[in-house]
């Protein structure tokens, strides 16, 4: 390691400022909501836990009372981080600085037309730097693309000690590829580096908004959000963005003011002589939550910059996205259960708790729907349900709903691009059913210790195999269709109730079947 290298690793420079976000108004709307949730949830509770049917249906209702804590629980978790809300104070680039951009291509899977438009923003970024292209496949025509646009070019196709079956330099892996690269050329020649997915097109301004950081010794990485620019194509792309809009504007903010800003596998940017003594990529599908815990657990700090700096796409078929969120729910998991527990305990108290909130969030609601919808069928066909609604517990809950939707539209004004993500995320809500099956399979895979490949997520229309991605729901449609008719067989009557949920399951499953068989609308 050179001096120069020496001294940005244990110099102490300026800090990064970190500025409130909440204003004096933000503060008094938020603690006056924040006492009127309090006070509503204690009256909903009150009048639950007061209902008759606790001496006749004790499981059922116990079951219905873990569901609604947890969706209370995990919506509070989230409501309560909005006062850690932190971004930084820009700090100016100064000149001089040795700074890498590397991209990734696998060109037998991604497009050379997404590299060529990524890799034109990149050459073109404000500070001075050196563009790589990460080549897995030696491609002529990538050489080609990179001596036309002036970039380097670098592939490991041909060097066997970076294409190992596992560790640092797995071959077919994102993190192998970085790794070979760095080990190669990136730690001796540059002082940072800024990642980007194939399909993460920058502003021109990114580096120059993003470098100034470093100048606290103190920072390992800098994280910018992910946004997508195809999110009108379908619903499946608006409602994947319409899951990321809360976690890259509040979650992420707060993540930072709480010193634990979440790295994210698009685009990041690294001190090399941090990433280097972490040990570089980690060897894991979930690389980049890794590398934040061993960020955090070497005493790195991040930054998280809450401007919309760069632009990807996100997956526009059934098959694409519900096989990535397979894959995404897998790699957290291992990480939250098989790894983290060995790491978090130099972490603070409030880093444990973004640790669990984050894969909490992730995963309650594809471990609440497959119950409720069990549920629904047991109520079918034993005929009968509790009587959970009364006057009392249909006011004090509407009243609950109600000042949760305030809280909800209060959230959203810290969106990023609030005037056009704000709203009812439906789309959202359809493909948090669409995917439970897969969450369940991804519970199941890290149970029993199944390895599976790398796999690369396609984002353009058209290039995945046809498949019926959503198979497991016709087991669905069938387990509360047959539950509905043997109901309907042996009793005189069904509740209306139930009968009005069993039909929003079904129609709702039905819907999601017939997208998969005739094509998935656009977005509207």
């Amino acid at each position: 390691m050179t001096m120069n290298r020496q001294m940005a690793c244990t110099s102490q420079g300026t800090r990064v400022i970190k500025e409130s976000v909440f204003g004096r108004r933000d503060s008094f709307q938020f603690y006056a909501l924040t006492v009127l949730t309090v006070l509503a949830t204690i009256a909903f509770l009150l009048s639950w836990f007061r209902l008759e049917a606790w001496r006749e249906y004790p499981v059922m209702l116990s079951v219905l009372s873990v569901i609604a804590l947890v969706i209370l629980g995990n919506a509070q978790g989230r409501w309560l981080l909005l006062p850690h809300m932190r971004k930084p104070r820009p700090l100016e680039a100064r000149p001089g600085w040795k700074v890498g951009v590397v991209t990734t291509i696998v060109p037998d899977i991604e497009p050379l037309f997404i590299l060529e438009k990524t890799l034109d923003a990149l050459v073109a970024l404000d500070y001075p730097h050196e563009t790589w292209v990460l080549d897995e496949g030696d491609d002529e025509r990538v050489k080609e693309l990179c001596v036309k646009r002036g970039a380097f070019h670098f592939s490991r196709k041909h060097q066997p000690q970076y294409q190992t079956e596992t560790g640092l330099f797995r071959k077919a892996t994102k993190y192998g590829n970085y790794n070979a690269w760095l080990h190669e050329i990136g730690y001796e020649r540059y002082e940072f580096v800024t990642a980007f997915d194939p399909d993460h097109v920058p502003e021109r301004t990114f580096l120059s908004q993003v470098i100034g950081y470093f100048e606290d010794s103190t920072i390992g990485y800098v994280q910018a959000p992910q946004v997508y620019s195809n999110q009108d194509v379908n619903f499946i792309a608006r409602g994947a963005a319409e899951e990321s809009f809360a976690f890259y504007s509040s979650v992420q903010m707060a993540s930072y003011g709480l010193g634990y800003p979440i790295i994210v596998g698009c685009h990041n940017t690294h001190r090399m002589c941090a990433l280097r003594e972490i040990g570089g990529f980690p060897p894991h599908d979930a690389d980049d939550l890794l590398l934040t815990l061993l960020y955090r657990n070497w005493k790195w700090e991040g930054v998280y910059v809450p401007e919309v700096l760069a632009r990807g796409l996100a997956p526009a078929e059934w098959y694409t996205y519900l096989n990535q969120q397979r894959r995404w729910a897998r790699s957290l998991l291992d990480i939250k259960l098989k790894i983290a527990p060995s790491l978090v305990h130099n972490l603070s108290i409030s880093s444990r708790f973004m640790n669990v909130l984050h894969g909490l969030t992730y995963l309650h609601k594809s471990f609440i729907l497959p119950i409720a919808i069990f549920l629904i069928a047991g109520m079918l066909v034993g005929g009968k349900m509790p009587k959970v609604l009364n006057a009392e517990t249909v006011m004090t809950g509407g009243l609950l709903l109600v000042i949760l939707q305030f809280c909800e539209r209060y959230r959203q004004r810290f969106y990023l691009d609030w005037k056009r993500e704000r709203g009812f995320h439906w789309r959202a809500g359809v493909l948090q059913f669409a995917k439970w099956p897969y969450l369940i399979m991804a519970f199941i895979d890290v149970i029993f210790d199944r390895r599976f490949p790398y796999l690369i997520t396609s984002k353009v229309p058209g290039t995945t195999r046809a498949s019926l991605a959503l198979w497991p729901h016709i087991f669905t449609l069938s387990m509360v269709g047959i539950s509905w008719g043997i109901g309907l067989s042996i009793h005189e009557t069904v509740p209306v109730e139930v009968q009005f949920c069993a039909g929003i399951t079904m129609m709702t499953t039905f819907l999601l079947l017939v997208t998969e068989w005739y094509g998935v609308p656009r977005s509207t």
